[in-house]
């Protein structure tokens, strides 16, 4: 890999609202000037936290990039990160850096303008519906918000008094704008003119729950967003909203950092007229119309994307991989799904390694092969980039387990999409099994290889006490061995039986029985493997049955073929 003409985005991760603008409009840009962009941003799970996401920026070698532009815009639920990376930057970046955003450990700082932009949808409300008892709902106190200052701005121009009663700060989510409503709703706020939300989600969460406690938008009370996401345009009140050009502060930085690397005069770029979006939740109503076909494609290639996800049984045959050769055809024959790409690699490697292990990378490596390449360098020494222009690199992470990464290679300017994230989730969940799996058939004997994720269960008896995957609410969840008390099928699945419930788990039953053949659990009926040390007896049940009772006093049915057997079991236990 060349560190020729290329440039290191760091960003948070791709959510389909307007931040992702930044990203297509610094790809766009960098192509005009001939740099090839590397993103690295962290696709989550979860919006609240990380899981070691953050780990990718790590791989980040400042050495091989003509320039860096780091996104500080993204990280507005992070923030905890930013101090991280702005000192990283600050102690090994030798060249050229851009912050989308303020910073003021760095220069060459680009803004967004949001104070000003703000101001303009708190000006609208006083000028044109003559709001005087206003609310801002949004941000923390203890942060700093240029959009905050600004409402207090525009309130102080117009000779409003404004005081911390009408700062209702409650985060920047969706909590408090359900609180407010309440509030509104039993007399513990005063009902205001307008309420001046700091994002169209806050706005969006206080429009429906203002619904859900009798008051009515707009012929109530006022609402307002900002940033002219998804829900600004969503269908039943449409939100006030003020479009922000993100793409074109993009493409500011490249300009800007182009000028600091080559020491050429920054080109002034055209900026399109971007302004206020009124909508039905100020009274105005829709500004802008929609562009129903637009929106009818868009629609029907996610449907398309989401039917091809689904039929391909993509978690059922990943979860059946058994060798790393298989994890790599099963990536060849499911990278379709990740759409748009020319180029996807999948490397393993540790938390601390600087080497990686190439197991995939279309089109240059055969059936099986792998290489070791050092992971700074993104791509193996094989791979030429061609008509690859813009790289996404996500990192495979599980339970806040590192287990490598994933580079996207794209001709266009294009940022990768949720089912991209699945795929990259997935994969690093598929190496979680494949590990488990092969640590289950190791001999008893070979308790000295035991990873880090695996305890000793009894030092006597050397026994592993190791762990198994359950889906619960839609996520998956490591559970020990110990703590199963048995499993069971039925209506064509397989579910882990604990204490607290019953949980569904992709393995099927009879590679249960091999895969736990060591570990005490016992097959007693054709649906029932049952772990023999959460079993404290048996008992004989109506018409000459045999039960077995486990420590919970629940008692399970054991098949006449397997009664002998069972009773021999539990006397060797």
């Amino acid at each position: 890999m060349t560190s020729s003409k290329t440039i290191a985005i760091i960003f948070s991760d791709f959510k389909n609202d307007y931040t992702d603008g930044y990203i297509t409009g610094i790809q766009k840009q960098a192509n005009k000037y001939g740099y090839r962009t590397f993103t690295f941003s962290m696709p989550q799970t979860s919006e609240l936290y990380t899981g070691s996401e953050e780990w990718i920026y790590s791989l980040i070698d400042y050495e091989r990039y003509d320039g860096v532009i780091f996104v500080k815009h993204s990280f507005s639920v992070h923030k905890n990160l930013i101090p991280q990376i702005e000192k990283s930057l600050c102690e090994h970046c030798r060249c050229p850096v851009v912050v989308i955003g303020r910073s003021s450990a760095l220069p060459n700082n680009i803004s967004l303008k949001s104070r000003m932009n703000f101001e303009c949808v708190v000006e609208h409300l006083i000028t044109e519906h003559g709001c005087r008892n206003l609310y801002c709902l949004g941000g923390e106190k203890s942060i700093a918000d240029w959009r905050i200052d600004g409402f207090r701005a525009v309130l102080e121009r117009h000779n409003i008094p404004c005081s911390e009663e009408n700062l209702l700060y409650g985060g920047y989510w969706i909590s408090g704008a359900e609180a407010l409503a309440k509030d509104i709703a039993y007399g513990t706020v005063e009902k205001p003119d307008a309420v001046v939300c700091l994002n169209d989600e806050i706005a969006y969460a206080l429009i429906k729950q203002l619904y859900f406690a009798g008051l009515r938008v707009p012929e109530d009370i006022l609402v307002t967003g900002f940033n002219d996401s998804s829900y600004a345009s969503n269908s039943a009140v449409s939100i006030t909203t003020f479009t922000a050009d993100t793409p074109f502060c993009g493409r500011r930085a490249v300009a800007l950092l182009h000028s600091l690397i080559t020491g050429a005069p920054e080109e002034e770029l055209i900026q399109r007229k971007h302004s206020i979006i009124t909508g039905e939740s100020c009274g105005c109503g829709r500004s802008h119309p929609l562009n129903i076909r637009a929106r009818l494609d868009e629609l029907h290639k996610n449907e398309i994307a989401n039917m091809e996800f689904r039929n391909s049984r993509f978690e059922e045959k990943l979860y059946k991989v058994n060798s790393i050769e298989e994890l790599s055809l099963f990536i060849k024959n499911h990278r379709y799904l990740i759409r748009d790409q020319i180029s996807v690699s999948v490397n393993l490697m540790g938390y601390d390694d600087e080497n990686a292990e190439c197991i995939f990378l279309n089109d240059f490596m055969a059936d099986g092969e792998t290489t070791v390449f050092r992971a700074a360098d993104i791509y193996p020494d094989i791979f030429t980039f061609g008509a690859v222009q813009n790289v996404h690199i996500l990192p495979l992470v599980f339970d806040n387990n590192i287990y490598g990464f994933m580079a996207i290679g794209y001709d266009e300017p294009c940022t990768y999409t949720l089912h991209a994230k699945q795929f990259a989730n997935r994969i690093a969940i598929g190496a979680e099994v494949l590990k488990i799996r092969q640590q289950l058939k190791k001999p008893e004997t070979m308790v000295s290889a035991v990873p880090t994720n695996f305890v000793t269960h009894d030092i006597d008896t050397k026994k592993l006490s190791a762990t198994i995957m359950v889906v619960n609410n839609g996520s998956i969840t490591k559970v020990p061995l110990e703590n199963i008390l048995y499993f069971e099928s039925g209506e064509k699945k397989v579910f882990a039986a604990l204490k607290s419930g019953k949980y569904e788990i992709k393995q099927r039953l009879f590679e249960l029985e091999e895969m736990l053949t060591e570990k005490n659990f016992f097959r007693i009926s054709r649906s029932v493997i049952i772990n023999m040390n959460k079993t404290v007896g048996y008992k004989n049940g109506f018409n000459r049955s045999l039960l077995a009772v486990l420590s919970n006093k629940e008692e399970l049915l054991v098949s006449r073929t397997h009664g002998t057997s069972f009773k021999k079991k539990l006397l060797e236990c």
